[in-house]
């Protein structure tokens, strides 16, 4: 880069993290210092997300110690929860700050989080990601309330709550008066939650919800008098049962919408969902549709070629490839969302047109098949999902007794988190060989005897994977820490663990 006029490596810098730019080229000689000092004048974006402790003081310095940084400059802001600390929020330091992001890992962050609340007021962007449960929900939906959305002070027009389900908020009695937002993501109580948003902010462009819990409150009905105008892209998530009619009369009248994303489960009293009836009852009346995602599975048997004929017509062919589950799934590919219940026929057996990497937004997964996995299968369950970083198997690992050693054939390393959901005895052999396949998992998620067989089986000085994590042991029990830092933990005990994947939102279209 010696070579290189100043022009262009102030150029490349913006490719860079802020404080990689800083901490690598600050004294490497006088033409860098001088070029940091002018990278750092008319810097207005910081981003500290995942920056080394060192690094992250060194920065902190120069920001809050160093009279040649002008702190009052910076509009952008990305944090982990963990410089809440030490690093100081408020107008008189970050006057021109427009957009916060951060970082939850800890629980022990939350608490330092919930005394910012009056300066995310001030702001008109912000986004929380937590990887742990909250530690006192009843206390964040209160300051959730108070801060933003219950006071015409708040200047906030973008709001992101990427957090597990335990953030959710109820919001039927909120005033939405005053609220500016145009974008919000969050997780809500109940389909009447959903409701009162649709029916109360008007400015809305995005609106990405999931919603935890499908009955209606019957004292106060379903109803979207003047859904919002503007609203161009909708991303909706519901986990339980719900009624095809309800979402039906909710989807046709937001008639703005040119993205639509959702993944729902229908009840048995809906029928059987198939391409004809989506397009005639509700994406007839949605004329600006530019893009459909959805995943749609149904509590009865609806797999036909009746089924796959209707989604074959000139209405769906503008849109992504459809793939289809033996009985009871129906989704869209590239599968758009990050978790993923299925079992091995939908991957062995898809009836669809194939497109190139149709699960390459999938990080979670759930297995819940009640035959054997074979070499064959992991093998493509590696090759298949890129991103892959969590593992749920709900299956009997005796079955697997019959298979060849899988340490002779793969390295699932993607994978931090396994979690195993099964009241069987099992085969610590089995298990062993398995966690084996394994290198890169910090997290067992499974009962307490069962980590109790499995982790007595690897003795002090064992080493867990001799190519990918030389070094890595196991020797603790429920609570403690082994394996270089896996964690295990009880599905019975609280659900506090590090490194686990709870965003519901993707990497595209956020989702």
């Amino acid at each position: 880069m010696e070579s290189l006029p100043n022009e262009i490596v102030l150029l490349i810098f913006r490719y860079l993290k802020t404080y990689d730019v800083v901490y690598a080229f600050q004294f490497l000689n006088q033409r860098y210092s001088c070029l940091i000092e002018k990278y750092r004048s008319s810097l207005i974006n910081i981003d500290l997300v995942n920056a080394p402790t060192r690094i992250y003081d060194f920065y902190y310095s120069l920001l809050f110690e160093s009279e040649q940084f002008d702190r009052t400059q910076v509009e952008h802001l990305k944090l982990e929860g963990y410089m809440l600390h030490k690093f100081v929020l408020d107008e008189s330091n970050f006057p021109r700050l427009q957009s916060l992001s951060i970082i939850v890992r800890r629980t022990d962050e939350l608490s330092i989080l919930l005394k910012y609340f009056a300066f995310f007021t001030k702001i008109k962007q912000l986004y929380i990601r937590s990887d742990v449960c909250c530690c006192d929900r009843i206390l964040f939906e209160e300051n959730v309330k108070q801060y933003l959305f219950q006071t015409d002070k708040t200047q906030l027009q973008s709001l992101t709550f990427a957090t597990p389900p335990c953030y959710s908020i109820s919001l039927q009695d909120i005033n939405f008066e005053h609220c500016l937002f145009t974008n919000l993501t969050l997780t809500v109580r109940a389909m009447n939650d959903f409701c009162t948003i649709l029916s109360s902010i008007q400015q809305l462009e995005s609106l990405r919800i999931r919603v935890l819990d499908s009955n209606i409150n019957e004292q106060n009905p379903l109803t979207i008098a003047a859904p919002p105008s503007n609203l161009k892209h909708l991303l909706f998530i519901c986990s339980h049962p719900i009624s095809y009619e309800v979402i039906r009369n909710i989807f046709k009248t937001l008639t703005p919408l040119k993205r639509l994303s959702f993944s729902l489960i229908f009840d048995l009293q809906s029928g059987v969902i198939d391409g004809y009836r989506l397009h005639s009852d509700i994406f007839s009346y949605l004329p600006n549709l530019s893009k459909i995602q959805f995943e749609i599975k149904s509590l009865i048997a609806m797999m036909s070629n009746d089924l796959i004929r209707s989604f074959e017509t000139p209405f769906w062919s503008r849109f992504a490839p459809i793939g289809f589950h033996s009985y009871n799934h129906i989704y869209t590919l590239p599968f758009p969302f990050h978790h993923l219940n299925l079992d091995q026929s939908i991957l062995k057996h898809q009836r669809t047109r194939k497109c190139h990497q149709n699960w390459r937004f999938v990080r979670d997964i759930d297995l819940y098949d009640r035959i054997p996995y074979t070499n064959e299968f992991l093998t493509y369950l590696r090759d298949e999902f890129p991103r892959l970083t969590s593992l749920t198997l709900k299956w009997k690992f005796d079955l697997m007794s019959s298979s060849p050693s899988l340490m002779t054939w793969l390295s699932l390393s993607t994978i931090r988190r396994l979690t195993i959901k099964s009241t069987y005895l099992q085969s610590p052999e089995v298990i062993k060989q398995f966690l084996l396949c394994l290198p890169n998992c910090d997290t067992l998620d499974c009962d307490y005897v069962l980590i109790a067989r499995t982790t007595s089986y690897f003795q002090a000085g064992h080493v867990l994977n001799d190519c990918a994590k030389q070094g890595k042991r196991c020797s603790g029990f429920f609570g403690k820490s082994c394996c270089s830092g896996m964690k295990c933990h009880s599905t019975s005990g609280k659900c506090v663990p590090r490194g686990s994947p709870t965003s519901w939102l993707g990497d595209r279209n956020g989702k």
